[in-house]
């Protein structure tokens, strides 16, 4: 998954490049190139400040010198005594190395002073100005006192001073990581609720009754779930409406064919008759049809609870096979899911008319897969071209041109596999069963599982 295509990420992201530009800015601003500092050049103490420490060094004893070397050496440079000098390829190497000799000469006459340094492509980068970047290309100077021995600085800053920093970056490091957890739970607080608003929809687009989207987190956030909680509350109005006027009309219709079947009674031509009979049974059962469609639901109203999807197979399995149709089931024991027994009894039948319809055996199989179960059902007839497996489940869609009302069905067989699949949060896929035929596989996800 990309980071642009996850919000929290992307948040994630922006905070932690910031944090990161934010570092590198104040970085820069100490490494970087910049105006010289005629004062304190390289780091290093200034011409007068190092005549005052050589006096200060002659004139102490020579057994408290180092004291007062230790003195001097808590600074942003190094101090120490040597008793010879260090071989080195760039003593006065350049024109900068030559002119700072210089200044610490003039004030220092008839004193042998050296000055080398290290690096010198990084070191003419940085200029003379205090780096961080001066640990790579220090430059050095030394005094020669009056007992031989030199007086050295460093300008690398000096050991008391290298743990101050080393302490300050791991408190900065530290309170960095701090820093960057907090506003990764910021995030996570920021980006929840718009992950539970995203799950919401989802449900209600598998099921209308779905419970209402959470009113919570940011005010634009509550916005949305409430302009979709009234969406949501106006589309159920809209159905049950059009539900009962389905179920009017329907109660209307079937006044009228109570009334023709009682006068098909009296057609004198039994053949006629039963061919009348048989007209009306297909328009009665089309109405319950619309009917289930329109509400989807089948007959009344139950709330859904744990069902056995292999004890309602077998079962209705068993009952088919007493009719003398070749029906059969595979599969073993699986978890108990939410859904409503009326509709996957229903569902199980239509699929397995559908599979005797244009086939001649039926095989349904239950299992369980990965955090859910399957339900399929597959036959062994010719199957669909692969384009008309997609308009499969369409209200009235007839994709087999060789069909027609002779053959039985009226389209809306798997029109109500599919409504009533939803009404449980089951998804409904279709494709060709390899060797021919239609395979129809019902999943039920980890959050139906009980």
């Amino acid at each position: 998954m990309s980071i642009g295509a996850n919000l929290s990420l992307r948040i994630a992201a922006i905070l932690l490049g910031g944090f990161v530009l934010l570092q590198l800015l104040i970085a820069s601003s100490v490494t970087l190139p910049g105006s010289a500092d005629t004062r304190r050049p390289y780091s290093l103490p200034r011409p007068d400040e190092v005549r005052t420490m050589v006096a200060a060094i002659e004139r102490t004893p020579a057994a408290d010198r180092l004291a007062v070397i230790a003195l001097f050496d808590q600074s942003l440079y190094h101090s120490a005594l040597a008793d010879a000098l260090p071989p080195t390829k760039d003593r006065d190497g350049d024109a900068d190395l030559r002119d700072l000799a210089g200044r610490y000469r003039s004030v220092l006459p008839g004193r042998e002073v050296v000055v080398w340094g290290s690096g010198s492509l990084l070191r003419r980068l940085l200029g003379n100005r205090p780096r961080s970047a001066r640990l790579l290309a220090p430059v050095n100077v030394a005094v020669r006192l009056s007992d031989g021995r030199y007086l050295v600085f460093d300008s690398r800053p000096s050991a008391t001073l290298r743990r101050y920093l080393r302490g300050r970056s791991i408190v900065g490091a530290v309170g960095g990581l701090i820093l960057l957890a907090v506003l990764l739970i910021a995030v996570r607080r920021t980006t929840g609720p718009l992950v539970r608003l995203a799950r919401g929809v989802r449900g209600f687009s598998a099921a209308t009754h779905a419970p209402d989207l959470p009113e919570e987190g940011p005010r634009e956030v509550r916005a949305v779930a409430a302009a979709l909680n009234e969406m949501k509350r106006r589309i159920i109005g809209l159905i049950d409406q059009r539900t009962a006027m389905l179920a009017a009309i329907a109660h209307d219709m079937r006044t009228y064919l109570t009334r023709l079947r009682l006068r098909s009674e009296f057609i004198g031509d039994p053949d006629q008759q039963m061919r009348a009979n048989r007209d009306l049974d297909e328009m009665a059962g089309l109405l319950d049809d619309t009917l289930i469609l329109a509400s989807g639901r089948d007959g009344r109203e139950t709330p859904a609870e744990p069902v056995d999807l292999r004890a309602v197979a077998d079962e209705l399995v068993t009952e088919r096979c007493e009719l003398g149709e070749k029906v059969m089931v595979d599969g073993g024991a699986v978890p108990l899911v939410l859904a409503r027994r009326v509709g996957v009894r229903r569902i199980l039948s239509n699929l397995i008319d559908n599979g005797l319809r244009h086939g001649s055996e039926v095989r349904v199989t239950v299992r369980e897969e990965g955090d859910g179960v399957l339900l399929s059902v597959e036959d062994d007839g010719p199957g669909l071209p692969e384009a008309a497996l997609a308009r499969l489940g369409e209200p009235f869609a007839r994709l087999d041109p060789s069909r027609d009302r002779e053959s039985g069905g009226a389209g809306l067989g798997l029109a109500i596999v599919k409504a009533l699949a939803a009404r449980d949060a089951a998804e409904v896929r279709f494709a060709n069963r390899r060797g021919g035929g239609l395979k129809v596989t019902l999943h039920y996800g980890g959050e139906a599982i009980r």
